[in-house]
C-alpha cells in the first residue's frame, strides 16, 4: 500500500489508481530488467560452478597417467604359487623364468632353560649385550655384522622377571628382535627371535654384568642363563639362521631374506616354500589393461566436460531457446585452450605418439568430443597403438627425462623447466668425509692396554664415548667390523641417520662417511691413550667432503652432495644426480613436457578451488596470502558483483520511486485541494444568485 494516499473527493477524479499507473509506468520497465539481470547472473553462476566441478573431475580423471608406474604395468603368474610369488614394480623386466626354491631365509630362534613361573626373576640388576652377525659351521666363531646396530640392555627391578623382560623387548621396536614365553610342558622357556631372517642376523647374546653369583657365563643363576655365544650356548637354538638360496636359469643366487630383488628388473620374488629338485615357472608379460581403462576414463571425463559446456551454450533452432552461457568469451576461451591442447603435436618428443592422433583419438568436429578408433583400418587403431608403443605412450602422457650417460640419473623438474636438449659437463665429483690413520699395529684391544675407548664427530654430530670391545681380534677384518658396528649402533649418530664405513686401506683404519658432499666428514674427537700407538688414529679431522660441480646447459649448476639443480634459463630445476664416471663433457639430459603436464598447468589456471554458490571470494584480492585468481575465479567474482550491483540498484529503484510516489501524491492532493475550493466558490455564488429578487436561471 502506498505511504500517502488521496480521496479524490475534491476533483472526482480516481488519483490512487492514477499515480499507481505512473510508478508502474516509470517502475517496473526497470524492476523487470533487473530481475531478469539477476536472474541470468544466478544461472550463469550456477552454470559456472557445473563447469569448475566437471573441469576438476575431469583433472582427476588423469592423475595415473602422470605417473610412469602406470605404464609399466605387467602381469605375473607363477606355476606354483604354494611355492613363490612376485610383485612387480616400475620397469618390470618381462620373460619366462625357471626357478627352484632351495632353501628359504630364516631368522634364529632362541629358547632358554625351563622356569617355574613368568614371574621367576632373571637377576635383580645387571645387562645384556646382544649383537648381530653369523656364525661358522661349527659355532665357535662369531663374525660381527658391522650394519647391524649393537643392542644394550639394562636389567633393573622393571624388567628382572621372565614376564617384565619379555614386555621391555617388545616395547622396542628397534632393538632387531622380538620376545615370547612358551609353556612347553616342563616349565616355561624364554624364546628369543630375531627379527631379521639371513645368516647375518644370528643374535650373541652376552651378560656384561650378573650380580646373581659375578658369574656372567655358568648358566648357573641370573642373566647368565641367557647367554649365546661362540664359547658359551645357554640358550637352545631352536631355529637356525639360514639365507635363501634360488637356482635361477641355471645360476645359484643366495640373499638374507625371502623377498628377493635385484634378480630380475623391477621385480620382486616372494618365497613361501621350498620345493628342491623342481623349477617353478614364472611368466612375466607387459599389462596394458590399466593404462587402457586410464586412458578411456580420460576421454569419457572430457567428453563429460564437452557435452555440459555445449549443453550451456547451445542455441534450440527449432524453438529458439538458448543456453545461459551463449556468446560467453569464458567459454570460448575454455573451449578453444583445451582444443588446443588435445590438437597440439609434442615434436620434442623421442618416440612415434606426438599427439593424440597418433595414439588413435581423433575430435569429433560435430561436437569436439573425442572417439576412440578401433574401425577405421585406414587410422591409426587405439588397441595397437598401446600393444605396440607403450614406451612412446608413457612419454606422451608423462614429464620424462633421460641422460644418456648411464652413470647421470634425472631425477625431477618443475614449472619453469622447458622441454629441451641439455648438455651436462661435470667438473668435479662428489666425495665423501673421509680420514684414513696410520698403520695399526696390535689387535689385543681393552682398558688395560689403554685403546679402547674413543669418540668421533661424524657430518657434524658427535658421538657418545664408544667402547671397544675387550678381546684379541683375529684378524684385521674382526676388528674393522668391530669399529664399524661400535661407531653406527651410538645412539646420537643413530638418531640422526649417521653412519660410517670402515675399511682397510693396506693395513691401516680408512674411516669414511656414508653421505656425500661438504657436509660431509669424520673426526676424532677423543681416543684413549694408546689408540694412535696401536690402531694408528689420533685426534684429528679427516678429508671434507665436496659436492658435485658441473654444468647443465652451458650454465654452473648448484651442487648438492651427488645432485646438480640448473637454476637458470630453459633448463631451469632439471635436478640430476652424477653418481660415478669420468670428468668434462658427459652427454646430455632430455627433458620431455608429457601431456598431463600442460593440462595440469591449463587447468590449474581455470579451476576456482574458492568457488561458491552463495557469495563467491568477491574480495579475496584484497585478503593477504589469498589464492591468485583464475579465469573460472574472475568470472564468478565478476557475476557475484553484478549481483551486488543489481542488489544497489533494486534499492535505489525503489527509494526513487517511493520519492516520486510522494512527489505524485502531494501534487494531485493540492490540484483536488483547488477543484474543491473553487467547487465551493461556485456552489456559494449560485446560491447567491438564487437568492437574488428578480433572477431566475434554467435548472
Amino acid at each position: 500500500m502506498p505511504a500517502i494516499t488521496s480521496t479524490g473527493l475534491g476533483s472526482g477524479l480516481k488519483i490512487n489508481d492514477i499515480v499507481e499507473a505512473i510508478i508502474d509506468a516509470e517502475k517496473v520497465p526497470v524492476k523487470s530488467k533487473i530481475d531478469s539481470d539477476a536472474a541470468l547472473a544466478t544461472a550463469q553462476i550456477s552454470a559456472f560452478g557445473s563447469i569448475n566441478s566437471a573441469l576438476s573431475t575431469f583433472k582427476d580423471s588423469y592423475k595415473y597417467l602422470s605417473k610412469t608406474s602406470t605404464f609399466s604395468a605387467v602381469s605375473i603368474s607363477s606355476s606354483d604359487e604354494s611355492v613363490l610369488t612376485a610383485k612387480a614394480g616400475v620397469g618390470a623386466q618381462t620373460g619366462v623364468f625357471n626357478i627352484e626354491v632351495k632353501e628359504k631365509a630364516q631368522a634364529q630362534t632362541l629358547a632358554s632353560a625351563s622356569f617355574t613361573s613368568p614371574n621367576d626373576q632373571l637377576g635383580t640388576t645387571g645387562e645384556l649385550k646382544i649383537r648381530f652377525g653369523s656364525y661358522d659351521a661349527a659355532g665357535t666363531t662369531f663374525s660381527v655384522n658391522p650394519d647391524a646396530t649393537i643392542q644394550i640392555i639394562p636389567i633393573d627391578a622393571t624388567n628382572n622377571t621372565l614376564s617384565t623382560f619379555r614386555d621391555s623387548i617388545n616395547a622396542d621396536e628397534k632393538n632387531g628382535m622380538s620376545a615370547t614365553i612358551i609353556n612347553d610342558g616342563s616349565g616355561y622357556r624364554l624364546v628369543l627371535s630375531s627379527e631379521n631372517t639371513g645368516e647375518n642376523y644370528a643374535m650373541e647374546i652376552v651378560a656384561t654384568i650378573d650380580d646373581a653369583d659375578n658369574d656372567t657365563s655358568d648358566n648357573l643363576a641370573g642373566l647368565s642363563r641367557l647367554v649365546y655365544n661362540a664359547t658359551d650356548k645357554n640358550m637352545t637354538e631352536t631355529v637356525e639362521a639360514k639365507n635363501a638360496e634360488i637356482v635361477m636359469n641355471g645360476i645359484t643366487i643366495t640373499r638374507d631374506s625371502n623377498e628377493i630383488d635385484s634378480v630380475i628388473t623391477g621385480v620382486t620374488i616372494n618365497l613361501l616354500d621350498t620345493k628342491p629338485g623342481e623349477n617353478i615357472r614364472l611368466n612375466i608379460n607387459s599389462d596394458t589393461s590399466t593404462v587402457e581403462s586410464e586412458i578411456k576414463a580420460f576421454v569419457e571425463n572430457y567428453n563429460t566436460l564437452i557435452t555440459q559446456l555445449n549443453e550451456f551454450t547451445k542455441v534450440d533452432s527449432s524453438n529458439g531457446e538458448k543456453g545461459v552461457l551463449v556468446g560467453d568469451a569464458t567459454i570460448r576461451s575454455i573451449e578453444n585452450q583445451l582444443r588446443g591442447i588435445l590438437n597440439n603435436r609434442l615434436d620434442h618428443l623421442p618416440g612415434s605418439i606426438k599427439s593424440f592422433a597418433n595414439l588413435g583419438i581423433f575430435t569429433n568436429r560435430s561436437d569436439g568430443t573425442l572417439e576412440i578408433n578401433e574401425t577405421n583400418s585406414a587410422l591409426p587403431k587405439f588397441s595397437d597403438v598401446l600393444k605396440n608403443n607403450i614406451t612412446d605412450v608413457a612419454d606422451f602422457f608423462t614429464a620424462t627425462g633421460t641422460a644418456t650417460d648411464g652413470q647421470i640419473n634425472f631425477i625431477s623438474s618443475n614449472s619453469a623447466t622447458k622441454p629441451g636438449t641439455y648438455d651436462v659437463e661435470v667438473t668435479n665429483l662428489a666425495t665423501k668425509g673421509v680420514l684414513t690413520g696410520l698403520t695399526v699395529n696390535k689387535f689385543e684391544i681393552n682398558s688395560a692396554n689403554e685403546n679402547d675407548t674413543f669418540r668421533v664427530r661424524i657430518d657434524g654430530t658427535e658421538s657418545n664415548e664408544i667402547v671397544l670391545e675387550n678381546k684379541t681380534y683375529d684378524t684385521m677384518a674382526d676388528l674393522i667390523a668391530e669399529i664399524q658396528s661400535k661407531i653406527n649402533s651410538d645412539a646420537k649418530l643413530l638418531g640422526k641417520g649417521i653412519a660410517v664405513t670402515v675399511v682397510d686401506d693396506g693395513g691401516k683404519l680408512k674411516i669414511e662417511s656414508n653421505k656425500y658432499g661438504a657436509t660431509s666428514f669424520v673426526a676424532f674427537t677423543e681416543v684413549d691413550t694408546n689408540f694412535l700407538a696401536d690402531l694408528g688414529v689420533k685426534v684429528d679431522q679427516g678429508t671434507q667432503g665436496q659436492n658435485v660441480i658441473g654444468k647443465i646447459d652451458g650454465v654452473d649448476a648448484f651442487g648438492d652432495g651427488q645432485f646438480l639443480l640448473s637454476e637458470n634459463g630453459n633448463s631451469t630445476g632439471i635436478k640430476i644426480e652424477i653418481t660415478g664416471g669420468a670428468l668434462g663433457n658427459r652427454g646430455s639430459i632430455s627433458f620431455s613436457e608429457g601431456t598431463t603436464v600442460l593440462l595440469n598447468a591449463l587447468l590449474i589456471s581455470m579451476i576456482d578451488n574458492q568457488i561458491s554458490n552463495s557469495s563467491g571470494d568477491v574480495n579475496s584480492s584484497s585478503v593477504d596470502n589469498a589464492p591468485p585468481s583464475t579465469l573460472l575465479d574472475s568470472k564468478t567474482d565478476s557475476l557475484y558483483k553484478k549481483l551486488e550491483q543489481l542488489d544497489r540498484q533494486d534499492e535505489d529503484l525503489k527509494m526513487r520511486m517511493e520519492k516520486y510516489e510522494a512527489r505524485l501524491y502531494k501534487q494531485f492532493n493540492a490540484m483536488d485541494s483547488a477543484v474543491a475550493s473553487l467547487n465551493a466558490t461556485l456552489n456559494g455564488l449560485t446560491s447567491m444568485l438564487d437568492q437574488l429578487p428578480g433572477y431566475t436561471r434554467d435548472k
